[in-house]
């Protein structure tokens, strides 16, 4: 039977439509930008539609005929996209007749050599006196020309004009510039040093003289006072998708309390235009004390929202569009984040970590039980490597990390980030069965085509990859049962363990008739019995065993194995137990009636199993095993899980011959 389907969950998609405010004018007269936030970076959104547009004028002023009424106000769009910014900047450009471009190369000439050209009526040369205003205007103008082209020449001329001004960076205005711009340029050096040192430049030297200022009633300038909310946006914008999420910036932590000020203060964004900034500021102080976080480290933060972002994408588009080139963008874009999460995270013991490892194993599982169907795909070639791949190679790191974190059960889970013992249990589960999900549903994708195919050549093909992540999970099981951690394990574990083994099993049956000896007909038979003794609740598969051996002359080993099972399933402590605790539901009464009846299922005739006894005659329990089957898959925590487990680990305590076989497969060639 092929693995229970994996859905993702706690999928959010939060719709954002942006308004900017009117742009404030001057004393002379007002330019009004406005604008529709589009679907930016760090949140899923539905599009209005509508492209950013900007009204030249309010009521009754006078028509804007040069660049600096907006220049003065640009902190109101220096946050949005750069296409926004583009369209923006073309649209200016043909009100005004002059480009942006045109502008730059004017003033740069002017106020690198101001003196050139300037003559006075009696001749005399005349030195020009150009006010700060200009020298802000035209830092600016550049700091727009790099925000929408990421031209570094235009950063490093904005640079070099504010240095101009460096003696009067006591002015809130000029620090902001100055600040914001250095930031920029520290984000495209990689110094994420100078980086945090410069966004809170900006935030203690302007931000909070602006403020002070308002809460003072002492601004001058009406603007000013409500240029504030414009300026947080810039700071989460610049800080969460430029650094971060553009630029990859690592080791930003230390800007953690600074949005922890943010979620304080009001970016003034109104519900009906989505709020977009607003709810990621809200959900990066969330994610700084979720119980699957790395506690207040920003850049782990912001990646693992992001690539929980993109995976939802993703998602979406595998189920609605199939193995589309967009779907496979977005999914290369999240597994990237989910990469960037773990490298930001505190330690791959820590709470964090955990998370990102459980969500980059779901997302591929997830994928790769949508393989089938999508043959035709134009993304298919990408996605059918991932068995090959993560099927292996991610499947042994993703165990390793649960190797290093299922110690913390005998104390120290606080260090790792985890609010208590269950918490840290809870993960350590989720780790547990995102790996066991992949290598099932890696082991279905190998079974699927084993199943439609008789070719000698494709058999040996897909058995030895299906082998190895099937054998890899039961190894895993296995060492750590062996380190004495019995919490760490969950109880669903066991019966993964019996489908692996079932599986296996069918990839041994498949071979043997292409084998010269008996080694593949013995390790289908330990695997059959593997799966058996792991859930024992399956009389119909056992009735079938009993069928292939005595076709094949090999009924003793049926007497041999499933008798000493049968008999000892009747005895158990452990079903005894868990019959005598449990709930009466259709489950138990199952479970009591086939151990009161199994010794009549085991030794039934060989003939009278070729066919599996005619439903009419098979007992109920039948079907309700097999609806039993059904919800094992679906629900870690059903209470059979439990029973499985303790009889299993009942019988592996003890020697027997099953422990014996597992030990050596080719005892059965010895008979006992």
């Amino acid at each position: 039977m092929l693995t229970g389907a994996l859905r993702p969950t706690d999928v959010r998609f939060v719709s954002i439509i942006i308004m900017c405010c009117l742009l404030l004018g001057t004393a002379a007269n007002a330019a009004v930008p406005k604008k529709k936030k589009s679907p930016v970076k760090g949140v899923s959104t539905a599009s209005s539609g509508k492209v950013p547009t900007l009204a030249s004028s309010s009521k009754g002023s006078a028509v804007v005929r040069d660049w600096g009424p907006y220049l003065d106000v640009a902190q109101q769009l220096t946050y949005w996209e750069r296409s926004e910014i583009a369209e923006w900047r073309e649209n200016r450009e043909k009100e005004l007749a002059e480009t942006l471009a045109a502008y730059i190369t004017v003033w740069n000439k002017k106020l690198s050599d101001p003196a050139a050209g300037v003559v006075t009526v009696r001749g005399e040369d005349q030195q020009p006196v150009y006010q700060e205003k200009d020298y802000l205007r035209l830092a600016i103008a550049q700091t727009v020309d790099y925000l929408q082209n990421d031209d570094r020449d235009s950063l490093e001329g904005a640079a070099q004009t504010l240095e101009k001004l460096k003696d009067k960076t006591a002015m809130p205005e000029i620090a902001y510039w100055t600040g914001f711009v250095k930031a920029l340029q520290a984000m495209e050096n990689n110094d994420s040093r100078q980086f945090v040192v410069q966004v809170y430049a900006v935030w203690n030297n302007a931000i909070m003289y602006l403020e002070q200022g308002a809460l003072a009633g002492k601004e001058g300038d009406a603007g000013k006072m409500k240029s504030a909310p414009f300026h947080y946006r810039n700071l989460v914008n610049l800080v969460v998708n430029r650094a971060i999420i553009d630029q990859k910036l690592a080791d930003l932590n230390a800007l953690g309390p600074l949005f922890l000020m943010l979620r304080q203060r009001d970016l003034e964004e109104k519900e009906t235009e989505g709020k977009y900034l607003t709810t990621l500021v809200e959900r990066i102080n969330e994610g700084f004390v979720a119980p699957d976080s790395d506690r207040y480290r920003l850049s782990f933060t912001v990646a693992a929202i992001e690539a929980k972002r993109l995976q939802q994408i993703a998602a979406a588009k595998l189920d609605a569009e199939g193995m589309t080139e967009e779907a496979r963008k977005y999914f290369e874009d999240a597994r990237s984040f989910n990469d960037y999460a773990l490298k930001w995270a505190e330690s791959r013991r820590s709470s964090g970590a955990v998370n990102a490892v459980i969500d980059y194993l779901d997302t591929t599982s997830f994928a790769i039980e949508r393989l089938k169907g999508n043959e035709s795909a134009p993304s298919y070639n990408f996605f059918v490597m991932l068995p090959t791949h993560d099927g292996q190679s991610t499947l042994l790191k993703s165990m390793a990390v649960y190797n290093d974190v299922a110690t913390y059960t005998e104390g120290g889970w606080k260090r790792a980030g985890y609010a208590d013992r269950e918490s840290y249990l809870q993960a350590t589960h989720r780790l547990w069965r995102a790996i066991m999900e992949l290598s099932l549903w890696t082991g279905d994708f190998y079974m699927m085509q084993l199943v439609d195919t008789a070719e000698p050549q494709k058999i040996y093909t897909l058995v030895p990859p299906m082998q190895v992540v099937l054998n890899s999970y039961l190894d895993f099981l296995s060492s750590q049962r062996k380190r004495n951690l019995p919490d760490v394990i969950p109880d669903f574990a066991y019966f993964g363990a019996a489908e692996a083994s079932e599986k296996l099993a069918y990839g041994y049956m498949k071979t043997y008739s292409y084998s010269t000896d008996v080694t593949a007909y013995n390790l289908w038979f330990l695997h059959r019995m593997q799966s058996t003794e792991l859930f024992p609740l399956n009389p119909r598969e056992m009735m079938l065993t009993a069928s292939v051996l005595k076709r094949d002359g090999r009924y003793n080993l049926f007497l041999d194995y499933y008798l000493p099972l049968a008999e000892r399933f009747r005895k158990s402590d452990a079903v005894r137990i868990w019959l005598e605790e449990g709930t009466l539901d259709d489950s138990s009464v199952a479970i009591r009636e086939y151990r009161d009846s199994i010794a009549e299922i085991v030794v039934v005739a060989p003939e009278e199993t070729a066919t599996v006894a005619p439903v009419k005659k098979q007992p109920v329990y039948f079907s309700t095993f097999k609806k039993l089957r059904e919800e094992l898959q679906r629900k870690p925590d059903h209470p059979v899980h439990r029973l499985l487990k303790d009889f299993y680990l009942e019988e592996i305590q003890q020697a027997t011959n099953y422990t014996a076989l597992l030990h050596d497969s080719n005892r059965l060639n010895n008979g006992f």
